[in-house]
């Protein structure tokens, strides 16, 4: 265990996925442990994986890829497999390569605060979590917006607000744009997992 670290961490114990019907993109003895607090890369050509880990720990793998898993994934020392999503959701906080892909609303305050309104929360509460989030993240232009006529990068951040909003212990980014810099990074708290094509998200300038 992490001397100085609280216990909550993810954990990879010799972990195998191969995608039923598919020869690429599985992963083959992982063992990795990520505490609290840490940011990790996962960076590497396309198919090699890193998207495979990500669906792993936010639970698409196993309840909605279908595959053959060996091995255990645990969050907070729980076993990723054996929770129900709501209880994942409640850790992990996912933003897709697409963010299009996770959109339910038209406009954007809807959108940040769709998250937190399906954990019921009274209507002052989600409205003063939107207006926190639009603030750290420097995001209040893009207040009461049609998310179709954002740009791709404006989508992102959107996508990244409705996360950030449900405050999650873990953040996890595939593929995140530019437009998510590494002052957003350090907003997150808990450990923050990215997958990128590149490395250029270590340097400190941006994620790629």
């Amino acid at each position: 265990m992490y001397a100085g670290r609280c216990d909550r961490v993810i954990e990879f114990e010799n972990v195998s996925f191969s995608y039923e019907g598919q020869e690429h993109g599985g992963l083959h003895g992982i063992s990795l442990k990520i505490a609290d607090g840490e940011c990790v890369l996962f960076c590497g050509r396309s198919g090699c994986g890193k998207t495979t880990v990500t669906r792993l720990v936010n639970g698409l793998i196993p309840q909605f890829y279908q595959g053959e898993l060996q091995g255990r994934v645990l969050v907070d020392g729980q076993e990723i497999s054996n929770l129900p999503m709501y209880q994942i959701a409640a850790k992990v906080g996912s933003v897709f390569q697409n963010p299009r892909t996770q959109f339910f609303n038209v406009d954007t305050d809807s959108e940040i605060a769709f998250g937190i309104e399906n954990e019921a929360r009274p209507v002052k509460e989600l409205e003063e979590r939107v207006e926190q989030t639009t603030k750290d993240l420097h995001i209040e232009k893009l207040r009461n917006r049609n998310i179709f006529e954002l740009s791709g990068g404006e989508k992102q951040k959107i996508a990244f607000a409705s996360v950030y909003a449900m405050n999650p212990e873990i953040y996890l980014l595939d593929e995140p744009s530019s437009n998510l810099d590494m002052e957003k990074q350090s907003l997150c708290g808990g450990p923050l997992l990215m997958s990128t094509h590149s490395g250029s998200a270590c340097e400190g300038g941006g994620y790629s």
